[in-house]
Order: C-alpha cells, then sequence, then structure tokens
C-alpha cells in the first residue's frame, strides 16, 4: 500500500504546486481513494496529471471536514470523475467560520451535495482501508476546535465541534497505519478512537495535526500522548506548522519524524 501526497503547503520539485491545503492519495491494490481536496482545482489537477495519475482511475474520494482548504477541489472531482463515490461525514456542508470572520465552508449545489455518502460509524473502501468518523472521538484540551464556528440558519455562531470530521485507517501487516486531514477533534485522541476500534498497533500517523498555535505545553503533553501509542513514524505536515513539528519531534526523539511535501511517497 502506497500514500502519495498529492497537495500540501510545502514542495521541494519545480514541476509540481504547493498551497495552504492538503490531498492524499492512498493506493491499494487497483483501487485509488483522494482523501482531501485541497483548497481547488489549480494544485490537485496540476499534481495529479505531474504524477500521472488520471482522475478517472480514482475511485473514491474522502472529506475529512467541510473546511474549503480540504474540500476545495471537490466539484473539479465531481466534473471529471462520474463513476467516483463520495463520502464526508454528516454536516459536513455547514457554513463555517473562523477566527477571521470569513466563510470557510465548502460551496455545493443541492445536486453536488447529493452525489456525498454520509461516513456513519465506519466505512469499508477496500479490504484494508476504511474511513471512519470521528464524532465519538473524545474532546480534549489537545482538541483544536477554540475560534471556529457554525453559521447557522437563524444568524447565530454555535462552536464548531467538527463532528463531521472523518480520519483513514489503513491495515497492514497485522498493524494499522492513521491519516487526518487536520485532526480538530485531536490527533492523539482520534489516535486513541483508532486503537479502540481495531486493537491494533500503531506502524504509522499521517497528516494535518493542527498545532501551529500551540503553546509549549501543549506540545509537551501531545508528544506524550503521541508516545505512549508507540507508533513507528510520525509523518506531518500542513496545518501542523513547521516550529510545531520541530519542536514535536525534539521531543519524540526515538521515533521517526518527518514533515510531509508534496509528492512524498509512503510505503506501508
Amino acid at each position: 500500500m502506497k500514500i502519495k501526497i498529492i497537495v500540501d503547503n510545502y514542495v521541494a520539485q519545480s514541476s509540481v504546486f504547493a498551497e495552504h491545503g492538503f490531498s492524499a492519495l492512498i493506493c491499494d491494490g487497483n483501487k485509488n481513494i483522494l482523501f482531501d481536496t485541497a483548497s481547488g482545482s489549480l494544485a490537485l489537477l496540476h499534481n495529479l496529471e505531474c504524477f500521472k495519475v488520471s482522475t478517472e482511475e480514482i475511485s473514491d474520494v474522502v472529506l475529512s471536514h467541510g473546511h474549503n482548504d480540504h474540500s476545495g477541489g471537490v466539484v473539479a472531482m465531481m466534473n471529471r470523475s462520474h463513476e467516483c463515490k463520495f463520502w464526508a461525514g454528516e454536516g459536513f456542508d455547514a457554513a463555517r467560520t473562523g477566527r477571521r470572520g470569513v466563510d470557510i465552508g465548502l460551496k455545493l449545489t443541492a445536486e453536488q451535495k447529493s452525489r456525498f455518502n454520509i461516513v456513519d460509524g465506519m466505512v469499508k473502501l477496500t479490504d484494508d482501508v476504511f474511513a471512519v468518523s470521528a464524532k465519538g472521538c473524545e474532546l480534549t484540551e489537545l482538541s483544536h476546535t477554540d475560534d471556529f464556528y457554525i453559521l447557522a440558519d437563524d444568524g447565530t455562531k454555535p462552536n464548531d465541534y467538527f463532528t463531521d470530521e472523518v480520519y483513514i485507517i489503513c491495515v497492514h501487516d497485522g498493524k494499522m497505519s492513521i491519516i487526518t486531514g487536520c485532526a480538530h477533534r485531536g490527533v492523539s485522541n482520534i489516535v486513541r478512537h483508532a486503537q479502540n476500534l481495531f486493537r491494533l498497533p500503531v506502524d504509522t500517523i499521517i497528516g494535518g495535526f493542527h498545532t501551529l498555535h500551540d503553546s509549549r505545553e501543549k506540545l509537551e503533553r501531545l508528544a506524550s500522548e503521541l508516545k505512549s501509542a508507540s507508533p513507528r513514524q510520525i509523518i506531518c505536515g500542513h496545518c501542523t506548522g513547521v516550529e510545531a513539528y520541530a519542536t514535536i519531534k525534539s521531543m519524540m526523539p526515538e521515533i521517526e519524524m518527518m514533515h510531509t511535501q508534496v509528492g512524498m511517497n509512503v510505503f506501508l
């Protein structure tokens, strides 16, 4: 099984594009599953072409949550992948805002929304790849829901607890690897949620951790909780933040840790 980073904030190759967004391709046998669709179609479609991946070869698109830096390319995928299945958590299409007050939700027509299947609990995408709702994942001080809101129809702005959040579990060699989008409900909380579901050792944790603005004290606690899961390696990027990544890495010298970048291949 291979995970390829299609879009991320960082890139080392001159031929591909980076942007504030995330998208990863999970290749399992003859199925290609796209997890998140970045901020828009430009980088997503350009990079897929550079990596010689046809949109028609993608069997499923899974959204981690409805923020536009993860769902921005979904309409382009719908227009190009007519047989593709689309998956998201309940409430993925809510109007949303953040600390700056602008709408950062996903804009879809009623017809486009109807193409989505809801991830309720867990969905088996292949024999070894599962889309999992994080709705049942506990919220702790390591969650990242502060300063995010739902734009309700009555004009109020209730807190956004990301009940639509979805993550991926890949099972291989008697272990599991976990892929997150932004881990708003907390990456260590998601790992525990996955462990409770599968009761398997954790091999690799991949994705965004949303630790960009976290204090050192909070990063220390996160490092402690991640270490307790005993992963073989951690590969994080996007909303993790380079300084937070470096800090967490220094706190866990016994665990192999790398930063994501466009074009990176992770073999499981």
